[in-house]
This record gives structure tokens, C-alpha cells and sequence, in this order.
């Protein structure tokens, strides 16, 4: 497949466009003062890449002008591709019970390959599509890890007909200045049937909510809460036992992850949800932030959904050094993806130090970037709508990199800790899943 300098220029302004728009809503928590001239930084290049983007498109003779952004918009499911995964806008309503049989199709942890180097800032690969036909779709890109992004104050439940909604006890965290902290949530979904998702809505409390990942999973008492404080105290943070189903790193917004029409991730009846929640105050006061989760029934379900969720935690960066900590996933022909990010910590992501996390899909030979992050806090999201989703050919293979650059004085290892540890993730949604990868077993990744 060949693109136009018209069409690589429009590509070019879009993707810049996004990160301009989502800049002016979004504030997120910075763990580091000098990441504060990072920002600055940042905004400048991202100037300078739309300016050579519209002087390439007068040379070509188009305009490089992008669409309208879907980001902040009041509807979820509004135009401009990146809003919804299914193409449709809106939340899935309607309860489909006839066909939510089994567990979800999720994750979680599987191995990987790590390798030191001192080179930094630049994943060396190709980007684009592979040449011919067999070219893999070009993404859309989301936001907070998954489909949509709203800014809003509170997150309203729905109604019974569409889904329910789940939030965190009043008062359940309080959180002190300069700490943070992990904790887990513990809570059965409400009702006696097998019910399928056609969408995750979630809120979660400005000024100390960082992200929250939702798994599922059998152990913990319902409406229970475990875990405290990792750093700044006493204490011991919260290592959830499940698979991955859902996950968000905004604040202050209502962040959707919407399958595609007629596809659903199936839940059983009586089936536990962890909500593993990282929380941290860089303020001068303390605040006790709240989560809130809509679960919204798919309508009319005919393929069933999955994640598939690849991580490797072989990761030792010595002071001063680089490491690239990498892993491969094979699914099965004919998945079709339509939502792709990361997941790492603040060494695996700043554009101060070079550090950045890269997917990349393998096909004849042709290396293609599919999602290239460099700030930890709102990860990179390619997203495919139909009919043009992500579909997986014989031989095709997802590969990841996390690419850490340790600045500080102490090792890195893997760890909840934003401060000290690390984590290296890739998280892809699919259908039709027909293998269950629960726990530590996922049979496509190594």
C-alpha cells in the first residue's frame, strides 16, 4: 500500500492535532519538577511537526488540515473515527444474557525477553504500512487507554436496562500528601446471570487518582478493600490475581472503551471485579479520591471480545543505563483488533529522557508501528473501526518494547511504585476470542 505525500501529511496533522486538543484538557499528575520543562518541550515539537506537515502539503499541492478532534466532545460516540471502536457512536444498551457463558477472555502475564543497551530515544523501526495488499489497516488514535475521552464532573450510573453501575466506598482512600499509594476493590457484579459488556465507562477523582485496571478474578471478599501506602509511609500496596479487562490513566474525565457492534466480553453470573487502584498526592492536603465504573450490556452479541495482554517483568535498569525489556504475541488468524496501548512507568515514557514504549506488528518481513508512547501518563491508542479493523493474517506477530532510561541513582526493577518500579505492558482488544487466557495463561504470548 502506498500513501500520497496528501495523505501522509493529513495523517501527520491529525495524530498532532489530537495531542494539541487533548493538551488543553488534560493535566496529569507530574511525579517529577522537571518534567514540568518536558511539557514545555514536548508542546514546542509537537508545533514544529504540524508546521512541516502543512509545508509538505503545499508542496504537494493538498491541504494537510485534520478533521475536527473527537476529544472533549459531550457525545462519546460523535464522528472522526477515534471515538468509538465499533464505528457507531454512544454506549451499547439493551441486556443480551443469552450468550454470556464462560469467563472473559483476558490476559495476563506472560514472559518476554529483556536486553541491556546504551543507545536511547529512537526504536529504530519502520513506520506506515506494509507494502502490497496484505498492508495493515492505519489506525485511528484514542485516549486514556481507550476509545473515548468527555471531560465531566461525576459519572451518572445508567439506566437498569443498559447496565449498572459500580463505585468505590466513600472515604475508602485518603491519601497524604507526597504519598502514594495502591489499593484493591473488591466487588461482585450485581444480579444472577451471565451478562456480555458492550462497554466500560469509568470516572475517577482528580488531583490523586492515576489510573485504575480492572480485573477479574476469585479471590477477595465482595465490597471489601485491601492494600495502602507504597511510598511515603509504612505499608504495602495491592498485586491483583486475575485477568486484565479494562484500564485508564485520566482523571477527571469519563473514559469509555466501546466494542464494536454485535461483539461483547462475556462475564458469568456472580463473577468478582478488583478494581487495582494506583493513587498519588503531590498536594499539600489530603484527599480521599472515588472510582466510579459503568458497565453498559451489549445489544444483540454475536462474537464474543477479548484481551490480549502481554507482560514482561524481567526488568533490571542499573543507574545511568538503558534497557529494552521486549515480548511477542502470535493470536490466532483472523483476530480482528480494534484497540491497542501500553502500560509502563514514568522511566518508560518521557520524551526528557528519550525513554518510550513501542508496538509493532511484524508482517512478510515489514515492521510496522502500530503504537509508539512516550508519555507514561497518557499512553499512545491505535484504534480500528469496521470494516477496516486490525485483522490478523498467517504469520503475522505483535511485538513490544519498552525502552527504560534510568536517570536516578538506584536500580529499577519491577514494582508497583511509580517512584522505583516498573512495568512493561502491551494490551490488545479483539474478536472473536475462543480461547480463555485467564491468569498467567495466555497462549499467544511469549
Amino acid at each position: 500500500m502506498v500513501f500520497s505525500a496528501c495523505e501522509i501529511a493529513s495523517h501527520a496533522a491529525t495524530r498532532v492535532a489530537m495531542q494539541l486538543d487533548r493538551a488543553r484538557w488534560v493535566g496529569t499528575v507530574l511525579l517529577l519538577a522537571g518534567e514540568a520543562k518536558m511539557r514545555i518541550l514536548h508542546f514546542m515539537g509537537l508545533v514544529a511537526i504540524l508546521a512541516v506537515a502543512s509545508i509538505a502539503a503545499s508542496i504537494a499541492g493538498c491541504s494537510a488540515a485534520p478533521p475536527p478532534s473527537t476529544f472533549g466532545s459531550t457525545d462519546p460516540g460523535s464522528s472522526g473515527g477515534s471515538s468509538g471502536a465499533g464505528g457507531s457512536g454512544g454506549s451499547s444498551s439493551g441486556a443480551d444474557a443469552s450468550s454470556g457463558t464462560g469467563s472473559s477472555g483476558g490476559n495476563d502475564q506472560s514472559g518476554g525477553s529483556s536486553s541491556s543497551t546504551s543507545s536511547g530515544g529512537s526504536n529504530g523501526s519502520s513506520s506506515g504500512s506494509s507494502s502490497g495488499d496484505a498492508g495493515p489497516a492505519l489506525p485511528t488514535r484514542g485516549c486514556g487507554q481507550a476509545t473515548s475521552c468527555t471531560p465531566a464532573d461525576d459519572l451518572a450510573p445508567p439506566a437498569a436496562a443498559d447496565g449498572f453501575q459500580i463505585a468505590t466506598p466513600d472515604n475508602a482512600f485518603t491519601i497524604r500528601p507526597n504519598t502514594e499509594a495502591y489499593y484493591c476493590y473488591f466487588k461482585l457484579i450485581p444480579g444472577n446471570a451471565a451478562i456480555n459488556v458492550g462497554a466500560f465507562q469509568s470516572w475517577m477523582t482528580p488531583g490523586a487518582s492515576h489510573h485504575f485496571i480492572l480485573f477479574t478474578g476469585n479471590n477477595g471478599a465482595d465490597n471489601t478493600v485491601s492494600g495502602g501506602v507504597v511510598s511515603g509511609g509504612a505499608g504495602v500496596g495491592c498485586v491483583p490475581q486475575g485477568s486484565w479487562v479494562y484500564a485508564t490513566s485520566t482523571a477527571g474525565e469519563i473514559i469509555e472503551l466501546k466494542m464494536p457492534d454485535g461483539v461483547g466480553l462475556p462475564m458469568p453470573a456472580g463473577q468478582m471485579f478488583i478494581f487495582n487502584i494506583h493513587l498519588i498526592n503531590t498536594g499539600t492536603t489530603a484527599i480521599s479520591p472515588k472510582i466510579k465504573l459503568n458497565v453498559l450490556y451489549a445489544k444483540n452479541a454475536t462474537a464474543t471480545a477479548g484481551a490480549m495482554v502481554s507482560f514482561n517483568a524481567g526488568i533490571a535498569v542499573q543507574p545511568g543505563a538503558t534497557q529494552d525489556v521486549t515480548g511477542s504475541c502470535s493470536p490466532p488468524a483472523g483476530s480482528k483488533f480494534f484497540a491497542f496501548t501500553t502500560h509502563v512507568h514514568r522511566h518508560g515514557g518521557s520524551t526528557a529522557t528519550g525513554a518510550f514504549t513501542d508496538v509493532n506488528l511484524m508482517r512478510g518481513g515489514t515492521k510496522t508501528n502500530l503504537v509508539h508512547s512516550t508519555d507514561w501518563e497518557s499512553p499512545d491508542v491505535a484504534l480500528w473501526s469496521a470494516p477496516n479493523y486490525l485483522t490478523v493474517q498467517s504469520g503475522d506477530q505483535f511485538q513490544y518494547d519498552c525502552h527504560f532510561v534510568n536517570k536516578d541513582a538506584t536500580l529499577v526493577t519491577f514494582g508497583e511504585t511509580a517512584a522505583t518500579g516498573e512495568m512493561c505492558m502491551s494490551i490488545g482488544y479483539y474478536f472473536p476470542a475462543t480461547v480463555q487466557t485467564q491468569g498467567t495463561l495466555n497462549p499467544y504470548c511469549n
